[in-house]
C-alpha cells in the first residue's frame, strides 16, 4: 500500500514545531516526539537528524512531532518537555546539553511508562549516581571525535614539518556538554604533547563570531591550531580566512554542510568529524518503537560516530547529504 506522507511546519516565535503521519495516524495509537536543543529551519545538521525521524515515522505510520528550538535554551527545553508530556506520547527522544533542564521531564515520563532515548547530546552524568533515567543512548562519541581532531592536525603538521605551538577550540553554545566534550577531546591530545589549547567562546552567527576570532588571532598571533564544533562556527572560520588572507592554519569541524565541504576541498579544513544525524533521528524513533511495543532494547549505547570525512571521501559523502542522509 503506496503511504502519504503529511509534513506540516509552522515557525512561531523561532520555534519549529513539525508533525509528520501516514494516512489514518490521526487513528494509530503511535505516537514519538523528539526534543532537540536545534530546529531544522536554515540547519543542515538538525534537517538531516528531522529527515530520519520522517523516514522512520512513515514507514511506521506513526505521529511523530519535532519540538526545537534555533537559539540553545535550558528553559526552552524544559517547555517542550511540558508540550511533550501533554500530548501522552508513545515515546520521547531527547538531546541533553543541560541535564537538569530535562531532568523532570525525563522523571515524569519515567513514572508515566513512556519510554525516553537521549540523541545526539549524551548526559554528561551518564554512569553516576547522577544520571538520567532513561533506555540508552544514539550519537556519537564527542570526545573520541575531538581526539580526532586534534591526532589529524598534528599528523599534517609534522607531515609538513612545521608544528602546533597552540590552539584553540571554539565553543558557539555556552554549558553545551557536547561541545565541550570536543573540545575536552582536543585537549586529551594536546596535553600528552604539552601544547596549549584554549577555549573561545563564540555563537552561531558567523559574521559576529568571525569578528571574535579575528581579535583572537590578533591577541595570539602564535596560535596555528584552531578547531570548530560545527556548520556555522565553520562558516565563520570561513569568513575570517576570506577576509584575512591567512594560510597555514590547521583547522578541523564536526558535522556537515555544504560549505564544509567546500572548505575541506579548498583545504582550509583538514576534516570533519560526522556523526551520521540521520541515524540519529532514525534509530531514535525506531528503537522507541520496539520498546513501547515489545520491550526490546540494545546492550548499551548505539554510537553513531566519530567518522570522518576529508579528500579521501568527500565525493561520495556530497552525492549522500545531496539526499538528506549525511
Amino acid at each position: 500500500m503506496v503511504k502519504r506522507i503529511f509534513i506540516v511546519a509552522l515557525l512561531i516565535a523561532g520555534v519549529l514545531l513539525v508533525t509528520v503521519g501516514a494516512a489514518g495516524a490521526q487513528d494509530s495509537a503511535l505516537k514519538f516526539i523528539m526534543i532537540a536543543h536545534g530546529s531544522p529551519a536554515g540547519n543542515p545538521f538538525w534537517s538531516t537528524v528531522e529527515k530520519g525521524m520522517v523516514d522512520a515515522c512513515a514507514l511506521l505510520s506513526a505521529e511523530c512531532q519535532w519540538l526545537g528550538d534555533p537559539d540553545y535554551s535550558a528553559v526552552a527545553m524544559a517547555g517542550f518537555w511540558e508540550d511533550a508530556l501533554a500530548a501522552n506520547p508513545t515515546g520521547i527522544g531527547t538531546t541533553a546539553p543541560d541535564a537538569e533542564a530535562v531532568r523532570s521531564g525525563v522523571e515524569t515520563a519515567r513514572s508515566q511508562g513512556i519510554p525516553v532515548i537521549i540523541y545526539n547530546t549524551a548526559d554528561k552524568n551518564a554512569g553516576t549516581d547522577q544520571a538520567l533515567q532513561v533506555l540508552f543512548y544514539v550519537g556519537a562519541n564527542e570526545r573520541t571525535g575531538g581526539q580526532s581532531n586534534a591526532r589529524r592536525v598534528l599528523s599534517q603538521a609534522a607531515a609538513d614539518g612545521a608544528t602546533i605551538a597552540r590552539g584553540v577550540c571554539t565553543i558557539q553554545e555556552q554549558g553545551h556538554s557536547g561541545l565541550e566534550a570536543r573540545c575536552a577531546g582536543v585537549r586529551d591530545v594536546f596535553e600528552e604533547e604539552g601544547i596549549q589549547l584554549d577555549i573561545l567562546d563564540i555563537s552561531n552567527d558567523p559574521t559576529a563570531s568571525a569578528g571574535v576570532i579575528s581579535e583572537y588571532f590578533s591577541a595570539n598571533p602564535d596560535t596555528n591550531a584552531i578547531f570548530m564544533l560545527g556548520p556555522n562556527p565553520s562558516s565563520a572560520l570561513n569568513l575570517y580566512l576570506n577576509e584575512s588572507g591567512r594560510t597555514g592554519l590547521y583547522a578541523t569541524t564536526h558535522d556537515t554542510s555544504n560549505e564544509i565541504f567546500d572548505m575541506i576541498e579548498q583545504g582550509k579544513l583538514l576534516q570533519a568529524i560526522d556523526q551520521q544525524p540521520y541515524l540519529q533521528g532514525f534509530e531514535t524513533i525506531m528503537w522507541l518503537f520496539l520498546n513501547s511495543q515489545y520491550k526490546l532494547q540494545p546492550g548499551g549505547d548505539i554510537f553513531t560516530g566519530p567518522g570522518v570525512i576529508d579528500q579521501s571521501n568527500l565525493a561520495a559523502i556530497r552525492e549522500l547529504v545531496a539526499g538528506g542522509y549525511r
